[in-house]
């Protein structure tokens, strides 16, 4: 039976402000402004710029895997201005949160539909082209890292990935969610000042270079250019969901609870950043 008492008459939201008052407790998006400029030689620079890559691409399994968390929960997301079947809204919830997949996995605006993985590795091997460096010596520096593998099967646990995933954790991994997108925000306008002020020769060079990865040619600086523009994108679809999610929920817990519970997944992403931050220099 569906619970339609449950739905008092004052509004239960969440704001953008809030999820950033949330983040800055725990993390701020300077700590890798500042790792950035101590990585003052190729290697360094690599290093880091590879195991920030290989951190990042854990988010996309998980924002298809809370689309689908949300979607078969069809006993938990209704209107009350339908009755029965009629009144589902899981699916309409689950597709704010999926937006941000769909660029995850074939990018919109790209030439190509390019996943964002495949252009993160474009911009690293572009990278890797300018200072000469060896592609498989690169890539033990970034597999073999235990604080960066470490970090990517928080994220995976945090997004619920090969979980049973009751109501609490849903709504973790929607806050979860829309801290991922803003501090992407954040930390791809830190990557482009540092860029473009600091190392302006690399900046030109992947500019003007296209690189192939497994035969497909791609822009060695799309990455760059298109994720100030694509996390902000998935973060308003994302917490235009989440208020969604607070306004159809017709579970037994009371709306500031669900609520608390989004704020409690803002506040993991930002302790796992900082903590993953903190290990990332280490071998």
């Amino acid at each position: 039976m569906i619970n339609t008492l449950n739905q008092p008459t004052t509004t239960i939201s969440i704001e953008r402000n809030e999820i950033c008052k949330t983040i800055a407790e725990e993390y701020t998006s300077l700590t890798f402004k500042q790792l950035l400029e101590e990585a003052t030689s190729g290697e360094a620079l690599l290093r880091l710029m590879g195991r920030f890559f290989q951190y990042s691409s854990a988010f996309a399994p998980c924002q298809t895997c809370l689309a689908g968390y949300i979607a078969i929960r069809k006993d938990l997301f209704n209107t009350s201005n339908e009755l029965g079947v009629f009144a589902d809204r899981s699916v309409e919830i689950g597709a704010g949160m999926f937006f941000g997949a769909i660029d995850e996995f074939g990018d919109r605006e790209a030439p190509e539909p390019h996943t964002h993985r495949a252009l993160a590795l474009a911009t690293l091997k572009g990278m890797a082209q300018f200072y000469d460096y060896d592609m498989l010596a690169l890539s033990k520096l970034i597999h073999e890292h235990k604080p960066t593998n470490d970090a990517i099967h928080k994220v995976h646990r945090s997004g619920g990935i090969n979980m049973v995933v009751d109501e609490a954790h849903l709504f973790r991994a929607i806050g979860f969610h829309l801290g991922t997108e803003v501090l992407g925000e954040d930390e791809n306008r830190v990557l482009k000042e540092f860029f473009c002020t600091k190392r302006p020769e690399i900046t030109r060079y992947l500019q003007e270079t296209n690189v192939e990865i497994d035969g497909k040619v791609i822009p060695a600086d799309y990455w760059f250019s298109r994720h100030i523009v694509a996390e902000a994108e998935h973060f308003d679809a994302g917490i235009q969901s989440a208020n969604q999610a607070l306004q159809y929920y017709t579970g037994l817990e009371d709306k500031q609870q669900v609520k608390s519970w989004i704020l409690d997944g803002v506040r993991d992403i930002a302790v796992q950043m900082s903590e993953f931050m903190a290990e990332v220099w280490k071998n």
